[in-house]
């Protein structure tokens, strides 16, 4: 029982933050990148966009993650809660990621 009230407060947790990442932290994200191609010289935005390649191995590897939590450990190789962890980390990895990129952006964006 207690395992299963686990599991329930990690998917109700993972629930939240993909949530928060699709629907806040995305469309912050890209409204401040389109005003950073619109304002900024190319050459400026040499940095944002090495730093966007970084997060678009993240977004993969967290979708990949995302993907085997949905799954749920169909086959059984690996536990739920295990699926879950990881992909609550994938999720914590990734909105690490977008904060440092909104945080260069804001940066240029400022100078």
């Amino acid at each position: 029982m207690a395992d299963e009230e686990a599991i329930r407060r990690k998917r109700e947790r993972l629930t939240i933050e993909t949530h928060e990442y699709f629907w806040i932290v995305c469309p912050e994200l890209t409204a401040r990148w389109k005003e950073a191609m619109l304002r900024l010289p190319p050459s400026v935005l040499s940095d944002p966009v090495n730093e966007l390649q970084g997060l678009e191995l993240v977004t993969r590897r967290a979708s990949l993650e995302l993907g085997k939590a949905h799954a749920g450990g169909v086959d059984g190789a690996v536990p739920v809660g295990d699926l879950l962890d990881r992909a609550l980390a994938s999720m914590e990895h990734l909105r690490e990621a977008a904060d440092t990129m909104t945080r260069l952006l804001e940066e240029l964006l400022k100078s």
